[in-house]
């Protein structure tokens, strides 16, 4: 029986840093990359037989050496060029593997050359992700971005605004005020304009793309807030981020602390309409 051969829809260049490396989604969905050129990123160049880019899966995530095999055939580029492929998703642990290795001086010493390529990816799938960067470089968001954003609304947004319900809880108040040494007496008076922009960017920011949000504008009016839009998976998400934002603000010793930790723990800010809706059906 002939093994089937996969075929790329969309293909571009990922940028790690001033590292690059040829990425592609296939007809599929899966996204990857061009698996010697994903070998010159980490590094090193692939021998013939793939010995040591094995070995390196092997050793850092070696669950991925099932994927390894599974493309095993060469896959149809969009210019009819043949490659290997791999998937996403392994990129990080082979990195921060290397990385821990070195910090904790096990590193084998040929493989110290693989630490500074490592470091640059590291930083650059620490602002975006990276399935975000491969849909980025080879224009998939374009693809999907119309019908996700449809499917989205229908999931996330109510038909009609609900009536007004406390959702954001004195704590989360509390919690925010304090950084600025400021004590909160309720809402007898509207909340200082700052607290609304870290509402915005820290709540709704990491847990609702920016389409979606342009979406809820659009109907709200002014009296109206965003979370009333929100359908009960759409709530869901928006309790969760509350809970995790006040965590964050009672630990940090300052709005600059704050702002610190909310760039590390949401780092890429705003989902993409994909990645959300993906996460939505998984969920399901």
């Amino acid at each position: 029986m002939n093994t089937p051969i996969f075929a790329a829809s969309h293909y571009g260049v990922v940028h790690f840093g001033d590292l690059d490396c040829e990425a592609v989604v296939l007809t599929t969905g899966e996204r990857g990359y061009v698996r010697k050129e994903l070998a010159k990123l980490l590094g090193f160049h692939e021998n013939n037989t793939g010995h040591r880019f094995r070995q390196i899966l092997a050793d850092y995530a070696p669950n991925s050496l099932s994927e390894l095999d599974k493309f095993d055939s060469p896959i149809c580029l969009p210019n009819g060029r043949r490659a290997q492929f791999f998937p996403a998703g392994v990129i990080t642990m082979i990195a921060s593997g290397v990385i821990d290795a070195a910090l904790s001086r096990t590193l084998h010493r040929a493989r110290q050359k693989l630490v500074p390529n490592c470091m640059k990816i590291m930083r650059a799938l620490a602002t975006t992700g990276e399935v975000a960067l491969i849909d980025e470089a080879t224009g998939y968001q374009h693809h999907r971005a119309p019908d996700a954003l449809q499917e989205l609304i229908s999931k996330l947004l109510r038909q009609s605004c609900a009536s007004w319900e406390r959702r954001f809880h004195p704590d989360y108040y509390r919690a925010i005020y304090r950084l600025f040494g400021w004590k909160y007496q309720g809402h007898d008076q509207n909340p200082p304009h700052v607290v609304g922009q870290i509402t915005l960017r820290w709540v709704y920011g990491p847990v609702l793309p920016q389409d979606l949000l342009g979406e809820i504008r659009n109907r709200k009016g002014i009296s109206q807030k965003h979370h009333q839009w929100l359908s009960d998976q759409g709530l869901a998400h928006l309790e969760s981020q509350i809970h995790a934002v006040t965590a964050i603000a009672r630990s940090s010793q300052s709005y600059p602390d704050f702002k610190r930790r909310c760039e590390a723990a949401f780092a890429g800010a705003a989902l993409q309409l994909g990645l959300l809706l993906d996460e939505l059906e998984e969920g399901a």
